[in-house]
């Protein structure tokens, strides 16, 4: 995907975002203002707003409130990465020192939640409580499915059910309330809507099942390090699909590895591996991943070309 050459193809409306967020996250605080400068920084590929803009240009004509929505879902996002780097303790984001390492914990929790309260400033501006509803029901699901994924991780018993609920709250949730808001700010009927909030919802469960995926396939050379997430212990699809098919013996000496296990441990991450090669938990979730992008390109279907 070239993003730059997408980004080029709504020029107009991608300025009018980039003027608005760097407007309403300026602050009289210097210290805040470098923090934002490193974000802006390493901004990543701002997707969400990017297909916010792309669905509403697809349903409709894009307003103020189009790019009012599609600003406050990528201060959203933000704020929600400042504050799991926190929780993770990680030191490092595309290539990147995070804000609570370059600074400190205390940093990117108060700056996570001034990008938190502008975006929905910024909504409360427009005197839209349909588009306010989205977006606080995502701000409740990412924080519901943080500390259910922390509940999970402390009892590693992770089931396919709990996986894609942990991941629908804090994945899809981000992109159903960027695409919904966007696409409803045109005048959309209710079945477009409803029809790219399913779209919405399987893109973000097939852009998390991608990235686990990754975290089990270092020769994907991606740029990420490899299995954070069995040390963290994490129990995401690829792992889950193994651990259901391994025999009892094999499935509680791996759930006590992992419950023992020191961070940083390679020995742990060499073992989960060997596991999930051999009960093929990586093609497990490539299929998974395949049938959720059948079914957000079927949603799709009706929609004008954009």
């Amino acid at each position: 995907m070239d993003i730059k050459a997408i980004k080029d193809d709504i020029k107009t409306e991608w300025a009018q975002f980039e003027e608005l967020i760097q407007k309403i996250l300026w602050s009289d605080c210097n210290l805040l203002n470098q923090i934002n400068s490193h974000l802006f920084d390493y901004k990543g590929k701002q997707i969400r707003p990017l297909l916010g803009l792309l669905a509403a240009k697809s349903c409709g004509k894009v307003n103020s409130l189009t790019i009012s929505c599609a600003v406050a879902s990528e201060m959203l996002h933000t704020a929600s990465l400042l504050h799991d780097d926190v929780a993770d303790d990680a030191p490092q984001r595309r290539g990147a020192d995070t804000v609570q390492h370059k600074y400190n914990p205390a940093a990117a929790v108060l700056t996570g939640d001034y990008w938190l309260a502008k975006s929905l400033t910024l909504l409360i501006k427009e005197k839209d409580m349909t588009v306010l509803d989205y977006f606080t029901k995502t701000v409740e699901e990412l924080s519901e499915g943080e500390l259910f994924q922390m509940q999970k991780a402390a009892s590693l018993d992770t089931t396919e059910e709990d996986y894609y609920r942990i991941i629908a709250y804090k994945t899809s949730s981000l992109f159903i309330s960027a695409i919904k808001s966007t696409v409803y700010s045109t005048g959309a009927s209710k079945e477009t809507i409803e029809n790219m909030e399913r779209y919405a919802y399987n893109l973000g469960l097939a852009f998390q099942i991608r990235d686990d995926i990754f975290d089990y396939t270092p020769q994907l050379k991606t740029g990420k390090p490899s299995g954070g997430d069995i040390k963290e212990k994490k129990l995401t699809l690829p792992i889950i699909a193994a651990l259901n098919s391994a025999s009892s013996d094999e499935r509680e000496d791996m759930l006590r590895e992992i419950r023992l296990a020191q961070p940083d441990d390679d020995k742990l991450v060499e073992k989960a591996f060997a596991l999930v090669k051999k009960y093929n938990g990586v093609d497990v979730a490539q299929r998974a991943l395949d049938d959720h992008c059948k079914r957000a390109e079927e949603s799709l279907n009706g929609l004008k070309p954009s």
